[in-house]
């Protein structure tokens, strides 16, 4: 989780929230970008992405993020940062979340 805070107030990081658009609307970080990773056009969404940019990816658990970001270090994304524990941890830790 150290990694991942400290990638978001750096200038020009991305926050991407990998969950449905249902779990998006639940809760989550401000400013992050919905890009559900088992929509049909994920892929497209990534590949339309900056690769120079640094992104900060989670989900609900940690599982999804890490399987995005599998997706983005194979498309030559190299500064991607996932939220171990996802949302859930980060949450439980008394971290902001916004509605």
């Amino acid at each position: 989780m150290a990694a991942f805070a400290q990638a978001l107030p750096a200038s020009g990081t991305v926050i991407v929230d990998v969950r449905t658009p249902q779990e998006f609307a639940e809760g989550h970080l401000q400013g992050a970008l919905l890009a559900d990773v088992s929509a049909p056009d994920f892929a497209s969404r990534l590949a339309g992405l900056d690769r120079s940019r640094t992104y900060a990816v989670y989900c609900r658990s940690g599982n999804r993020s890490r399987t995005a970001v599998d997706q983005m270090s194979a498309l030559g994304f190299t500064h991607v940062y996932g939220l171990d524990g996802g949302i859930n941890d980060w949450t439980a830790a008394g971290r902001p979340i916004t509605r």
